[in-house]
């Protein structure tokens, strides 16, 4: 396995002095066109907005307002921007409220924010939603257990903030970085290895639980002190895995003791073998406890297949992998879906040559756009692939996507902790026909000698 292959390799370095803090803030982007992003500092406490909730509204609803900061951090001159739904008094509702938020008065640069303009959206919940929240966070000793490498290295803290989308089940799905400092130290990835290992009770709406629900979530890494010893094997994170456990082994998996459990969530961290075997797993993070979900993913580890080479094999050094699980109970409906595939293989721009359609050549088209529909392996490679559209229609390009995907493969188990066997995917494919390779006349053969 290439160190190209590694990725986001982080150091476990754990400071028994690390201070390390998670929060949770509300995810709606506040940044106004301009890009400037205010902190804030104080949001409108729970029991005012619950207060505030329009008489006449039946459902939940919220309002975006455009203000003007004065130089204490209040927002003055608000209006109402966006209301949804429209006609319920959520507009109003949020203008009798705004007062009791606060900014930060001076920005990331140490510059007044007086006159700024200001976005805060406000959102009131309708008796009995509720939006996700924590069930369970990673702990300080865990959080400081990924302290990366650079930033231990000159002996740094910084923050990271990551936005991701809470599932039914309460899991963490579709994570981005959205800022992290000091640029460059690699906070971010950190923070999204920290994302398996969070839970959120999901958002609720009309008394049910939904899917969507986004959560924004800081996290900061105090700056270590202290003469505490650095262990620097390195942790791998989502290799690229030859062998995982298919949807069958892990529905067999399911702890007896977790009857009655929907889900369940577990995180191992292993030794990486040079066979590419992994050994020595512990329970960094099972949720809830008791139920067997840690040691199912102890015995599921040994399905786990990372795929090096001889010459890899020759320079290998110790790694680390941290493993995140996802269980789900067998006996529910299939509730698992493929947000952002992990290629690991696609094809090159000569093969997309080589299967341009022919028809759509001869006729003159340079482009076009073909979809095909394909069914994932336990392997993540991709079998009975169907035509899904193509644009211009009839000139094959649905046909050729068909051709082009077959030698694709992603990575067969996802960030979260799912495998994708299985699944179905949709795939887009655009192809563009190189008039200039085509146009130029072929080489005269050579004498031979």
């Amino acid at each position: 396995m290439s160190r190209s292959l590694l990725l986001a390799m982080l150091t476990a370095g754990l400071f028994a002095t690390a201070l390390s803090t998670v929060a949770l803030a509300q995810a709606e982007d506040d940044a106004p066109p301009s890009g400037w992003r205010p902190n804030f500092v104080t949001r409108v406490p729970q029991a005012k907005m619950k207060a505030a909730f329009p008489k006449g509204a039946t459902v939940t609803g919220k309002a975006m307002l455009g203000c003007v900061a004065d130089k204490g951090g209040r927002l003055v001159d608000c209006k109402v921007l966006r209301e949804d739904p429209v006609g319920q008094g959520f507009g109003e509702a949020a203008l009798s409220v705004v007062g009791y938020e606060r900014i930060a008065t001076k920005d990331a640069q140490g510059a007044s924010v007086e006159g700024r303009p200001v976005r805060t959206t406000l959102e009131f919940l309708a008796p009995g939603d509720a939006n996700p929240d924590w069930v369970r966070k990673p702990n300080g000793a865990e959080i400081a257990n990924v302290f990366p490498k650079k930033a231990l290295d000159r002996r740094v803290g910084g923050k990271a903030t990551i936005r991701c989308k809470a599932t039914v089940e309460g899991f963490l799905e579709a994570c981005r970085v959205l800022s992290e400092s000091p640029q460059g130290m690699d906070f971010g990835g950190a923070g999204l290895q920290l994302a398996p290992q969070f839970r959120m009770s999901p958002k609720i709406r009309g008394g049910r639980a939904v899917a969507g629900g986004e959560v924004t979530i800081p996290i900061t890494w105090e700056e270590p002190r202290g003469a505490a010893p650095i262990n620097t094997t390195s942790i791998v994170l989502d290799p690229p895995w030859s062998r995982v456990p298919t949807q069958a082994e892990l529905a067999a998996a399911w702890p007896k003791a977790a009857a009655g459990e929907p889900f369940g969530q577990a995180a191992l961290r292993c030794v990486l073998m040079k066979t590419g075997q992994l050994r020595s797993c512990d329970v960094i993070s099972e949720n809830p406890r008791g139920k067997g979900f840690g040691k199912a993913a102890q015995d599921l580890s040994k399905l786990f297949m990372v795929n090096i080479g001889p010459a890899d094999a020759k320079t290998f050094k110790d790694y680390k992998i941290d493993l995140p699980f996802r269980f789900r109970d067998p006996a529910a409906p299939e509730a698992r879906k493929l947000t952002k595939p992990r290629w690991i293989r696609t094809l090159s721009a000569e093969g997309m040559a080589e299967v341009y359609p022919q028809a759509a050549a001869k006729a003159g088209v340079a482009s076009g756009l073909g979809a095909a529909t394909c069914a994932v392996t336990a392997t993540g490679e991709l079998a009975d692939c169907k035509p899904a559209r193509e644009t211009p229609a009839g000139l094959g390009f649905g046909a050729a996507a068909v051709e082009a995907v077959k030698l694709m493969r992603m990575n067969p188990w996802t960030r979260e902790g799912d495998t994708v066997d299985g699944l179905t995917v949709t795939i887009p494919v655009q192809f563009t026909l190189d008039v200039k390779a085509q146009d130029e006349p072929a080489a005269p053969a050579g004498k031979p000698g």
